[in-house]
């Protein structure tokens, strides 16, 4: 057994070695961005009422539509450019520059369609203000190049920053809320720290990573967006049936029921990111680097990683399902029957999700995003047409029927084109 450790961990050392910092930076990075909240989230639903809270929370779900539009595909194809050509600043600092013009006009333009929604929904209407300030969390991510440290390997470097705007969210969050009334302070202090580190990450990207922001050529900027075009349609699919859930519920029940969706689904979303997803993030420039030098070589660390990643989800899944009424009281400051259940749903559809987690990034990570948004594209459809079926008849629960469903979709789907393509290969 000692020996089987020993050998794991020198593997680790020498052949994934970048993979792993970057993994434990981006954990750590991740975690404080976690982490904070999670302290925060008893003192916010004690401070605003769980009904409150959850009106908080559905202004940041709907705010995923617009996520979808602004990161269009470049969370794929942003740092896979980067990756390849990280050895050519020039080529790099120009890429850089053409992704975030990009981005930057579809913030315009998303922030214009999302005036005209707020405007038209009442229920959105009536809360204009928190959807305006809430509206930050897009200008901070569309700031935010984690692409660009990704596609260096070089994640650890966000830490630093991630670290002194939790301090102050979390400071100022003490200070300023102390009424129900206070809820629009909440958007103001959270995205306005994630749009200083933002700028600050920016600032200090050719001092750590020895790359500027450059401005592109045209051939550039339209080769860019050609290139975010085909993994647009795989994120469109993939977000607009998983992170408007929220928004979903709020739809159909009431805000006591919203508020208890947003906690379990907070806490399981803590439990799909950490470590699968984060592991997926941080292997990803590295894969798509091998796969175009090694491809054998770069199936084989696929699979393995697969492996390691599918281990975890059995292990941790039962663990999850038994400690789920005290997972909720972390994230909440109370025992709640409704919130448990939904999480331990939550739960069975990250296990799900985890076992398919490589699988399915093999189409991106070799570049074909035609199948990948293909996968997603036929998922999308199915599970959205059972949440439309579903919840009017069954309400939130219909929806949880519909999410579980469209996970088991989603991996049939992957595994049908992963075969597919391996025949045509033979």
């Amino acid at each position: 057994m000692k020996t089987i450790f020993t050998s794991v961990i020198t593997m680790l050392k020498n052949d994934h070695a970048s993979v792993m910092k970057n993994f434990f930076s981006l954990t750590f990075l991740k975690g404080l961005e976690y982490l904070v909240p999670l302290f925060l989230v008893p003192y916010l639903v004690r401070t605003l009422g769980l009904e409150r809270y959850g009106i908080v929370q559905s202004a940041v779900s709907f705010m995923y539509i617009f996520y979808i539009l602004t990161n269009f595909g470049f969370n794929y194809s942003a740092a896979r450019q980067i990756s390849i050509y990280r050895d050519n600043p020039e080529m790099s600092s120009k890429i850089a520059g053409a992704i975030l013009i990009l981005k930057s006009l579809l913030m315009m333009l998303s922030f214009i369609i999302m005036l005209g929604l707020a405007m038209s929904i009442p229920s959105l209407q009536s809360e204009l203000g928190l959807i305006i300030l809430t509206f930050g969390f897009i200008v901070g991510d569309v700031l935010f190049p984690v692409w660009l440290y990704q596609g260096y390997e070089k994640m650890f470097y966000l830490s630093r920053f991630q670290i002194i705007a939790r301090i102050v969210l979390f400071v100022c969050t003490i200070i300023l809320i102390k009424t129900p009334e206070d809820y629009l302070y909440y958007p103001m202090i959270y995205y306005g720290s994630q749009i200083l580190m933002a700028i600050s990450t920016l600032m200090f990207a050719n001092r750590l990573l020895g790359v500027s922001i450059a401005v592109p050529t045209k051939d550039i900027l339209v080769r860019e967006y050609r290139l975010a075009l085909k993994p647009f349609f795989s994120s469109i699919a993939q977000v607009l049936y998983t992170q408007p859930r929220l928004f979903y519920v709020s739809l159909i029940a009431s805000p006591m029921m919203t508020g208890a969706f947003a906690i379990a689904d907070k806490a399981a979303g803590v439990f799909q990111l950490f470590p699968a997803w984060l592991f997926v993030i941080s292997a990803l420039p590295r894969l798509s680097y091998m796969y175009e030098h090694e491809q054998e070589k770069c199936m084989k660390t696929l699979a393995m990683y697969q492996k390691w990643t599918c281990i975890y989800a059995f292990i941790m899944t039962p663990i999850a399902l038994i400690s789920a009424p005290w997972i909720i009281y972390a994230f909440s400051g109370q025992f709640h029957e409704e919130a448990t259940f939904i999480f331990r749903i939550l739960c069975v559809e990250t296990l799900i999700l985890t076992a398919n987690i490589f699988l399915i990034h093999y189409f991106p990570i070799s570049g074909n995003y035609d199948v990948f948004a293909k996968i997603y594209g036929i998922t999308c459809i199915v599970t959205l047409t059972l949440f439309g079926l579903l919840m009017p008849i069954y309400g939130i629960y219909g929806l949880l029927g519909g999410i579980i469903t469209s996970s088991i979709i989603l991996l049939l789907i992957t595994v049908y084109f992963r075969t597919k393509e391996k025949l045509l290969i033979s």
